[in-house]
């Protein structure tokens, strides 16, 4: 195809917004649905059994069980599967092609942003790239993480909040808030990144930003605030979103980690890894803690209380190892070959890895072009610069994974799609006829 033609179909579909998202949410949608019909009908991942679990306790009319059911969980997962299983009388296929369903809309809501970004040729590049990117259509057909139905979210976000930069409209802030919010309670992670939206705020809008800054603030409390307080009256303490900071920071802060890497430490306590420093000492806090006859739900507190003070014990022992141990992360968490521990039926091995890292090497060189080229959008491009950053941040201190990682794929492929279209302006003759 030239680069005339290529031309003339980007701009035939940007002039009608609607039917191009549509037909990229198609194209998106069908490998999803075949690799939610190619994986096994059943619970492949860890995580799964314990949102599973909460769904559960929804379906049972129990609400969302105790705290220890929820201390390392998230709300929005366990009710979507709840909602799902409710309808299709717990068909696993129905939760699979569920999420293959969130994935593809996913793709069209990208689409839709790059072309408010860059324009219709990288619009159109960036649609079909995150139709077609291996671990995306993957991850979009599991139901047992939370990162589908969060980078829907994120795609929202960044999307409303272009779209109120640009209109003023009320309506898209609050959906933007909204968005966010929900998106902590998927992912508690993206917290970190409202004082850096709101600082994008402030730059934007000067003038009215007491003005907005209320609003948007009071959109992305609404769902956090509501969980909070619903954990006060079920538990007896306002936990923001869950327990989990504290055991994952020690987990990839500890000796363990820094000499065996994830394998020694997820699961935690593993069959071979029983006698790990880590899981020793987990041992004898879990131990100590329960000699002084706490409640149930005092037990998981004072755990993760523990459990952050021997992370940051780690740390402060060896300022150069931890140094060196963060270096290493930050390379990890940007690493071409997933990092699966387990094997098996829900993991296709040496080929799947193969695939993974010759998909997302061209992603992440072009993606860095294109983060380059694009400067001279900075100011609308400075929310997505944030998101990098906290990411990168947090998963360079806690523990980097491909799982983690693919959010900003999302955004690298956006990146990419605009190197390409810049490539091929620069060269319409290099094209083939």
């Amino acid at each position: 195809m030239s680069f005339k033609l290529l031309q003339r179909a980007a701009d035939a579909l940007a002039g009608h917004p609607a039917r191009s998202a549509a037909l990229i949410f198609v194209l998106a949608l069908l490998p999803r649905i075949l690799m939610a019909l190619h994986l096994p009908q059943a619970v492949l991942w860890p995580d799964g059994a314990r949102y599973m679990l909460v769904a559960d306790h929804l379906l049972a009319g129990q609400g969302f069980g105790s705290l220890q059911d929820n201390a390392l969980s998230v709300p929005t997962q366990p009710v979507l599967l709840a909602a799902v299983r409710f309808l299709s009388n717990n068909s696993f296929l129905a939760l699979r092609i569920f999420f293959a369903v969130v994935g593809a809309a996913t793709c069209a809501v990208g689409y839709e942003l790059a072309r408010r970004l860059f324009g219709p040729m990288s619009a159109l590049l960036a649609g079909v790239a995150l139709a077609l990117y291996p671990p995306l259509i993957y991850l979009s057909a599991l139901f047992e993480y939370p990162q589908p139905f969060y980078m829907l979210l994120m795609a929202l976000v960044f999307l409303t909040y272009l779209e109120f930069t640009r209109s003023r409209r009320i309506s898209s802030l609050l959906l933007c808030g909204l968005c966010l919010g929900l998106s902590i309670l998927t992912v508690p992670t993206v917290l970190l990144f409202v004082p850096l939206l709101l600082g994008c705020l402030l730059l934007e809008q000067r003038r009215r930003f007491w003005a907005y800054a209320p609003l948007i603030v009071l959109a992305i409390a609404l769902p956090v605030a509501t969980w909070s307080v619903r954990n006060e009256a079920a538990y007896g303490t306002p936990i923001l979103v869950n327990k989990a900071g504290g055991f994952n920071f020690w987990m990839a802060n500890s000796e363990t980690y820094y000499e065996l890497g994830k394998i020694g430490v997820t699961p935690p306590c593993a069959r071979g890894y029983e006698q790990t420093s880590f899981c020793v000492q987990f041992r004898a806090l879990h131990r100590q803690l329960k000699s002084q006859h706490p409640t149930a739900n005092q037990l998981i507190l004072q755990e993760d209380a523990g459990c952050w003070q021997q992370g940051i014990r780690f740390l402060r022992s060896d300022l150069g190892r931890s140094v060196s141990l963060t270096a290493r992360k930050f390379l990890l968490y940007w690493s071409p070959l997933p990092d699966a521990v387990h094997s098996g039926g829900s993991y296709e091995g040496r080929s799947a890895s193969w695939i993974a890292a010759l998909s997302y090497l061209p992603v992440l060189v072009l993606g860095i072009i294109g983060i380059v080229l694009s400067g001279r959008y900075w100011r609308e491009l400075l929310p997505i610069y944030g998101y990098f950053a906290v990411f990168m941040s947090v998963y360079s201190i806690f523990m980097p994974t491909t799982r983690y990682r693919l959010p900003l794929d999302f955004f690298l492929i956006i990146f990419s799609a605009y190197t390409l279209s810049r490539l091929l302006e620069a060269h319409p003759k290099a094209s083939p006829p």
